[in-house]
């Protein structure tokens, strides 16, 4: 399958070490093309593409580089030669999941052939754009799961938070291992709900890679990042 970048709910199966190896190979273009491919079962594509696009604009604010959706250049496209793609396959489908359940997506480095720029999601989870838990009841009636106690409160995911760490991988960034793997940083090694900003050090990391995108001014900077943030906050 090539090397990719798993993403687990689990904090303990990952390895921190000290020192930061960042992945060689990076995107040469200045302009690149994202789209969604999968369905997941607990989100339409509606609300998976409008994810999609705020998790993209995250990054696009810190690197020169322009990012447009797909689904708007289907002429061209046709919706098949995205540079990054979304996928969601259950465990039944993906060998990756099947072995390791507590995965939740994984990504593969820029400079992989043609799965470069892909990203999975295991469909297996409850995914939502808060993370909140719901009720047993709701999940069932919604057709998310077969059987639960109606009164329980069953975990989901944020599927922003994840698309945001995985683009990061989708663009050549490795987990950070430098040892502070206290949910701070976009790229640690393991979910959390709270976090959907880039920390200094994840956007640090995006620019030794890629030039910074630079403002006329900088206050409009400010803006959009404001606006960024109250717009993920609403989705």
């Amino acid at each position: 399958m090539g090397e990719c970048i798993a993403y687990s709910n689990m904090k303990q199966a990952e390895f921190v070490e000290t020192k930061q190896e960042e992945w060689a190979h990076k995107w040469p273009h200045k302009t690149m093309y994202y789209n969604v491919i999968g369905v997941c079962r607990t989100l339409s594509t509606k609300e998976v593409r409008k994810a999609l696009n705020l998790a993209m604009t995250t990054w696009d604010l810190e690197i020169d580089i322009t990012f447009k959706p797909a689904w708007y250049d289907k002429d061209v496209f046709g919706g098949g030669a995205s540079n990054l793609t979304i996928d969601f396959k259950s465990s039944d489908e993906d060998d990756h999941f099947r072995e390791r359940p507590s995965v939740l997506a994984y990504a593969y480095f820029p400079g992989q052939g043609s799965v470069s720029g892909k990203v999975i999601f295991n469909n297996d989870y409850i995914w939502t754009n808060n993370g909140k838990s719901i009720k047993g009841s709701k999940a069932m009636a919604n057709g998310w799961i077969e059987n639960a106690n109606p009164d329980s409160n069953l975990r989901t995911y944020n599927i922003i938070n994840v698309l945001i760490h995985e683009l990061g991988h989708s663009l050549g960034l490795r987990h950070d291992v430098t040892g502070n793997s206290d949910g701070a940083d976009v790229m640690d090694a393991y979910y959390g709900n709270d976090r959907k900003d880039l920390s200094e050090r994840d956007i640090y990391r995006a620019r030794l890679k890629y030039p910074a995108r630079i403002f006329s001014r900088w206050s409009h900077y400010g803006r959009l990042k404001r606006w960024l943030k109250r717009a993920k906050l609403r989705y």
